[in-house]
């Protein structure tokens, strides 16, 4: 009876053993076929030209294809073993594993102040930095544009000079707050070069990419080890791609096969490849966090957590390519999605949202941040009114490019509402669930005072700082339109005056008594200067507008808007110095056209005002 029992017990074991590896190996399939179909989507439906995806889970590779085509010209489908594509900053993650190597080697020291070592020709910084800093993007630089890429490999230089040249300042002190740096992953790779003695690109080769099997995956700009997709915009036409001069934040190329080695190494606890299982599992530990109820920052991961369970992911855009990398380590599987096509993100977005509820579960009512409020013993409760205007601390704060906050998405937002009624970002409104804690279209996002100034922090590296409701973009727009109008009129009143022309009823009785005594507005005793004076003045100022306006466009579609510094700063001169002469000459005027008059005024002081504003933005 007793070995009768016992088989019994064996068979139903074994059952059961089968059962959970069907299901295993159906949710498996489940996970790949959702995530192909959903790429096939955005390809077939012409969203994006070509892509590659790749799919790990416990060390097996699930998935790794290619969609749609790399070169359409040229006939080459995108594959994922044979075709890289531009994989952005999810390059940052390689910085990572590259300074935690040589922590590992006893080289490097996460918290040791990085002028240690650098050369002494590297300028000393506002604040002393660590490399735990920059890895979390808490070194408090500024956002800028300029020099972080070019359209020539011709026009690259190296990193040792690239971080001195293009160095921006340090707008908050380290450690105060997140704030999203490109310059600052790039830094931390300098140190890199510094420590080693090599240069980063062959560092990252000799010690990360060949050991772990990505035989197709470099930071080089000119390689011959595979073929590299073309970009293509969102009408379908193939287009350029620029150089990442700063490379180590985002040059990288990679194939969706090397992407599954990479991810399968990370994942997996037991591999002790290029690093320890501890060294390793400190790139997904939380390193920096803004608040509590946030799962905070590793070492370039972001860390989010649904349902209770934590996953890493970082995102990678280029100008043209967009592309994810997420790893769930509760299910031991990674993700990664490129393609070649700059989608939106809400695509994205939801492609990653479904494999994340595939593994997780469905989102339970933003399980995963009230269980975090919960513990923080926070419960759901508005603190602060939210409204306003925000302004990402990814941005230029003091320099030419703080223009960019209008023209670049993403760089501000406008938060709607009030305490009792609720707050909305877009129309859509913010779910309160935990003390000055929402859920949102950006995520899970807290509210933070921080020295009288409320900042916004999110699931990831970006946080915005409240500004003045003066700052919104309508504002912004309405003033260099009116400036530009009042001078157009301004100027061509005058014309009217120079020539003796008739324009509208407003000013004939006026014209009417110069005629009477025998003589044009402009011809009585220093009219005609004084008009001619003025009307320099318009033209004067509406060259150099149309010239900022030219200037800028050409700075940021060449990523060299401080290039242009001088040049802007000249222009802006130019218009404050008219704007002050138009006034003098408008307030000496004496004349019975008072409508006249009120116009001159209403230029100048609008001309200064204007000037105002360019000195808001640094142009003065």
């Amino acid at each position: 009876m007793t070995k009768l029992m016992k088989l019994l017990v064996s068979v139903l074991l074994l059952i059961s053993i089968g059962a959970g590896s069907t299901a295993a190996q159906g949710a498996s399939e489940s996970l790949a076929g959702e995530l192909t179909a959903a790429a096939e989507a955005l390809v077939g439906e012409g969203k994006a030209k070509g892509a590659v995806l790749a799919v790990v889970q416990e060390g097996e590779v699930l998935l790794c294809r290619g969609l749609g085509f790399a070169d359409q010209y040229q006939g080459i489908a995108a594959d994922g073993e044979k075709t890289a594509f531009r994989i952005g900053s999810i390059s940052k993650t390689f910085v990572a594993v590259a300074a935690q190597i040589l922590k590992q080697e006893g080289r490097l020291d996460m918290d040791e102040d990085i002028a240690h070592y650098v050369r002494r020709a590297f300028p000393a910084l506002d604040y002393p930095v660590t490399m735990r800093q920059l890895l979390t993007h808490t070194a408090g630089f500024e956002d800028v544009v300029t020099g972080i890429a070019v359209y020539a490999v011709s026009q690259t230089e190296p990193l040792e000079e690239t971080v001195v040249k293009y160095r921006p300042a340090q707008i908050l002190k380290p450690g105060e707050a997140v704030s999203y740096s490109n310059y600052g992953i790039a830094l931390a790779a300098y140190v890199v070069e510094e420590v080693s003695g090599q240069d980063f690109a062959a560092f990252c080769l000799e010690k990360i990419f060949l050991p772990l099997a990505m035989q197709r995956t470099t930071f080089e700009y000119m390689q011959d080890i595979v073929y590299v997709s073309k970009p293509y915009l969102p009408n379908g036409q193939e287009t350029l791609e620029p150089y990442i001069n700063l490379y180590p934040e985002g040059s990288a190329i990679s194939t969706a096969a090397d992407m599954a080695n990479y991810m399968s190494w990370l994942l997996d606890r037991q591999d002790s490849r290029v690093l320890s299982p501890q060294l390793k599992a400190q790139l997904f530990d939380r390193q920096f966090t803004m608040a509590e109820e946030l799962a905070g920052m590793g070492y370039t991961w972001n860390r989010k957590i649904t349902n209770g369970q934590l996953y890493y992911d970082k995102k990678g855009e280029t100008l043209h390519f967009y592309s994810r990398i997420a790893l769930y380590p509760e299910k031991q599987t990674g993700v990664f999605f490129s393609c070649n096509t700059y989608l939106p993100e809400q695509e994205i977005n939801a492609m990653m949202a479904k494999a994340t509820a595939l593994l997780y579960g469905p989102p339970a009512e933003a399980a995963g941040a009230a269980g975090a409020a919960a513990a923080a013993g926070d419960s759901g409760e508005a603190t602060m009114d939210v409204s306003g205007y925000y302004v990402n601390h990814c941005s230029s704060f003091q320099t030419v490019e703080k223009i960019l906050r209008y023209l670049i998405p993403g760089k501000d937002l406008t938060i709607t509402g009030s305490i009792d009624k609720g707050f909305a970002i877009k129309g859509e409104s913010l779910r309160l669930i935990g003390r000055d804690l929402y859920e949102s279209p950006l995520g899970v996002i807290k509210f933070l005072n921080k020295e009288g100034k409320i900042i916004l922090a999110t699931e990831s590296a970006i946080t915005f700082a409240k500004a003045p409701s003066w700052q919104q973009p309508y504002w912004q727009g309405i003033l260099p339109l009116l400036f530009a109008g009042l001078t157009l009129a301004c100027l061509r009143r005058q014309f009217v005056l120079l020539f003796n022309r008739r324009r509208g009823a407003g000013w004939s009785a006026d014209r009417s008594a110069d005629r009477s005594a025998g003589r044009s507005a402009c011809r009585r005793p220093g009219s005609f200067k004084r008009c001619f004076i003025i009307a320099s003045c318009c033209i004067l100022q509406l060259a150099a507008f149309a010239a900022l306006a030219l200037l800028i466009y050409k700075g940021v579609l060449s990523f060299s808007l401080l290039s242009y510094g001088r040049w802007l700063k000249l222009g802006a001169r130019l218009i404050l110095a008219a704007a002050v002469i138009g006034l003098v000459y408008a307030i000496n005027k004496k004349t019975r056209q008072k409508l006249l008059k009120m116009l001159l005024i209403a230029w100048g002081l609008t001309g200064l005002l204007f000037s105002g504003w360019m000195h808001w933005l640094n142009l003065l």
